[in-house]
């Protein structure tokens, strides 16, 4: 029985490829340099701020999150948050009980000093803007939030105790009382002055003998304290 034999001839076939426009592209083309092509209208895009790492503060709405114990100083307006000096605000608006939010979370919506008594010696949470740095890092913070509650607006709007408008004037009992409630519980007001069309002068005595006199504006708001005579 005869075997067929099949042979099977491989062809080369080289095919050349037509390039756009009808050019022949050839592997020993020489390369040609490629201009950059300028586009109107474009910016590049802003860089990032690298992520902090553990303990440090992070960026959140312009705003950076200070985390730790609040403590509270000798003054009304002398607090720290996590060891920094964090300010809420000036004495005398702090001591005309202003209302603004529910800091402490417990339901009820006292005057900020209040809300931030409360608070001493827990951990909060602040959204602050950092005044001025020392050796060691930042060392004083302008407060925006208090445990992610709105305290002052941080797009620029005025702050809670800057004048927004006139204000009614306040009588001789309410300039006293604000007077009282300046130098602290117990304290006791001796006299009450008016200072022309400024406002109020008030002496008080504390319960440990010591004599003040309170400087009030004509809102009865508290202006300053100062050792009395």
């Amino acid at each position: 029985m005869r075997r067929r034999t099949t042979v099977v001839v491989a062809c080369v076939v080289t095919v050349t490829v037509l390039g756009v426009g009808g050019r022949l592209v050839f592997p020993e083309d020489p390369e040609r340099p490629v201009e950059a092509v300028h586009l109107d209208g474009f910016t590049g895009a802003p860089s990032l701020p690298e992520p902090g790492g553990e303990g440090e503060a992070v960026p959140v709405d312009g705003l950076e999150q200070l985390v730790g114990e609040l403590r509270s100083g000798d003054a009304p307006d002398d607090w720290y948050g996590a060891g920094v000096e964090v300010d809420f605000g000036p004495r005398a608006w702090l001591l005309n009980d202003p209302v603004l939010e529910d800091f402490d979370a417990d339901g009820f919506t006292d005057p900020v000093l209040d809300e931030l008594r409360s608070l001493d010696g827990s951990d909060v949470t602040l959204g602050v803007r950092y005044d001025s740095a020392g050796s060691d890092g930042p060392d004083e913070a302008d407060v925006f939030t208090i445990n992610g509650r709105s305290f002052r607006d941080p797009g620029g709007g005025p702050a809670p105790w800057e004048d927004t408008g006139p204000r009614p004037e306040a009588d001789r009992d309410t300039a006293r009382a604000a007077a009282e409630d300046a130098v602290g519980e117990g304290a006791r007001a001796t006299h009450t002055d008016r200072t022309g069309e400024d406002g109020w002068e008030v002496g008080v005595r504390s319960p440990d003998g010591r004599s003040y006199d309170v400087l009030l504006d004509l809102s009865g708001e508290v202006a300053d304290i100062r050792p009395g005579d």
